[in-house]
């Protein structure tokens, strides 16, 4: 059975939803680069531009067409740095007979980004709950339960398709590369990781990632920079340091090649935003 309470209910399954935001320009999302414990799951999706997540100890960069997924009850922190950045939010919540949902799907633990074939079919699944939401009447909230079921179907099908082989293989390196953003690898080491000649490997993660392995480790970097940066009182000079950069002024030039703006500037636009706790 169902019911138009602001939530809706099948057999056990119990789906709330919470909020669904649309960060268009002018309108500026600004994430939180300091940190909190999710309260409550969130979906982002990805418009344009580049963001960076982080959930625990694991570091994505989320591209445009690619869906996330912010469990609640772990510490997440996010941030962008492209000029123009667009994206969809959603905050819900999901049971089955008393139990997180997706945590029975097995979908709390690693791995929170998927790219979604479909991106057309989920971009009219996130407008038509932003669109719900707005009209705020009970009888839209069962269409809008029914958009976030469907799109967890999504997420959850990519996710199953994405533990491949392929991505356990990455997985290696991607952690390798958080664990040592504060010194200067080479791309000889990431393949000897995973024991593949330098060449093969870097067609081989381009074709995965985008972009070389060197520059996608350089972007973790500068993401880590725009973090500690924004939440906290450190020098820049020893922020360089904790990203592997000795030399200041390189440090700023890097930063500001990367994001548009200086180390001192980023953290004067940035260091004050107040975030919601979703």
């Amino acid at each position: 059975m169902f019911s138009i309470n602001g939530f809706f209910h099948l057999d056990k399954l119990t789906i709330m939803p919470i909020a669904t935001f649309l960060y268009l320009p002018p309108i500026v999302w600004k994430g939180d680069s300091v940190g909190h414990i999710g309260e409550n799951d969130l979906f982002f999706f990805v418009l344009e531009g580049e963001c960076f997540l982080s959930i625990d100890s694991e570091n994505y960069i989320i591209k445009p067409g690619q869906l996330a997924y912010l469990p609640k009850g772990k510490r997440r922190a996010y941030t962008h740095v492209s000029k123009r950045f667009s994206m969809y939010e959603m905050a819900f919540s999901a049971t089955c007979d008393d139990e997180n949902l997706m945590q029975l799907l097995g979908l709390t633990e690693e791995n929170f980004v998927v790219n979604i074939a479909d991106t057309e079919k989920l971009s009219t699944l996130f407008e038509s709950s932003h669109r719900k939401e707005l009209y705020k009447n009970p009888l839209y909230d069962i269409g809008w339960c029914a958009n976030i079921i469907n799109i967890i179907r999504m997420y959850a099908n990519e996710r199953q398709k994405q533990n491949s082989q392929e991505s356990r293989f990455f997985k290696t390196v991607l952690d390798y590369m958080s664990a040592n953003l504060s010194k200067t690898i080479k791309t000889e080491q990431l393949a000897e990781l995973v024991h593949l000649q330098p060449t093969y490997f870097i067609k081989r993660f381009k074709k995965n990632y985008g972009i070389p392995p060197i520059a996608y480790f350089n972007r973790m970097k500068m993401y880590k920079a725009m973090g500690m940066l924004s939440g906290t009182d450190m020098p820049i000079e020893q922020i360089g340091k904790k990203v592997g950069i000795t030399d200041t002024s390189y440090f700023a030039r890097a930063f500001k090649k990367y994001c548009n703006i200086t180390p001192s500037q980023y953290r004067i636009e940035f260091k004050k935003e107040n975030f919601p706790d979703y």
